[in-house]
């Protein structure tokens, strides 16, 4: 008996530490603000095995939490529409650098949207802003043709302080009028003409549909999945100079080497031909964008080529510090009395 209880406590003890021992939880957490994500994520672990928990969210409330976690972060992956925004990421030291693939085919614009640290891996883009229209009716051909008298009080826009993406497309109208401060004064001739803003691109479409304006100024994703889903009734322009929004993926600073190299992974798959197939022909409305990888499918050819067109590609750096900053003044001065 006291032999059995000499091998007994030594078992007992290891039994013990082993169970309050901290472990490391297997897989990923993934936040995202892409549509398809989840159903890709499902794949990837259909593919890979390695599990992935999913937290679906916008891309304002995704940043907002991922900021507020700081430094003790409850995600490892980050999926969501803005360079700029992740830039504020990097800026806060929230997310690993050099974590870009280096076995992906880029294309040449693809190749452009590579931050130099590697801190995001884009994986695709959108437009800051088209315009949503009846479609038998008219559209302007560039943004400064919303001053007419024409459009006076017909035409809306989200707000850059909820919706992440539009921030982008206020950025691009200062970038393109002059850059900052000297740009608000075409932000203040817009007010001046009758804007109308509402929160995010579902009130925004709403405003249209009831007729309360002509114009409605939203992502490309979005106005594309609308005029898809009813068509002859909508249709989309894209007045000159686009804002090119990048789709962007981050990881969290903490990850470990495994969890790295499984982050590493995801990035690849969501990259691959047969992720990006199902995101573009299943993934609506953000399966809606253009791809940034050679082997890619085309995108759907509902949608305008970005060949010929103006794109201002903003500098995420610059752009990203003031969005605090040009976010206030909005909400001051555009949207104040």
């Amino acid at each position: 008996m006291r032999k059995l209880i000499w091998i007994l406590i030594p078992l007992l003890i290891v039994v013990a530490v082993w169970s309050f021992w901290p472990r490391q939880k297997p897989g990923l957490v993934f936040y995202s603000a892409v549509s398809y994500g989840p159903m890709l994520a499902q794949a990837f672990t259909k593919e890979s095995g390695i599990p992935v928990r999913v937290v679906e969210m916008s891309t304002g409330a995704l940043l907002a939490r991922v900021s507020a976690q700081g430094r003790n972060p409850q995600w490892d992956v980050a999926w969501f529409d803005g360079a700029s925004a992740a830039a504020g990421l990097q800026r806060a030291h929230l997310v690993a650098s050099g974590i870009v693939p280096k076995d992906i085919p880029w294309t040449d614009l693809g190749k452009s949207l590579i931050p130099a640290d590697g801190a995001w891996i884009p994986t695709g883009y959108t437009l800051a802003g088209v315009i949503l229209h009846p479609a038998k009716r008219p559209a302007p051909d560039t943004w400064d043709d919303l001053l007419q008298a024409r459009w006076r009080g017909r035409f809306a826009m989200n707000n850059p302080a909820i919706s992440g993406p539009t921030y982008p497309q206020v950025a691009g109208w200062l970038d393109s009028h002059g850059g900052w401060p000297a740009g608000q004064s075409f932000l203040l001739a817009l007010k001046a003409n009758g804007m109308q803003v509402y929160p995010k691109n579902s009130n925004t479409i709403h405003a249209l549909s009831q007729g309360e304006v002509e114009l409605a100024i939203v992502q490309s994703s979005a106005a594309y999945a609308l005029a898809a889903e009813q068509p002859g009734r909508w249709a989309v322009s894209i007045p000159k100079p686009a804002v090119l929004l990048p789709r962007v993926m981050v990881f969290a600073d903490h990850l470990n080497a495994k969890q790295r190299r499984d982050a590493a992974d995801f990035a690849r798959f969501m990259l691959s031909p047969k992720a990006q197939e199902l995101a573009m022909r299943k993934g609506a409305p953000d399966g809606y964008y253009w791809p940034i990888t050679s082997n890619a499918p085309t995108a759907d050819p509902g949608m305008a080529s970005t060949k010929s067109l103006p794109l201002i590609n903003l500098d995420p750096a610059f752009w990203g510090a003031r969005e605090s900053a040009i976010n206030a003044w909005f909400s001051s001065h555009i949207l104040g009395q």
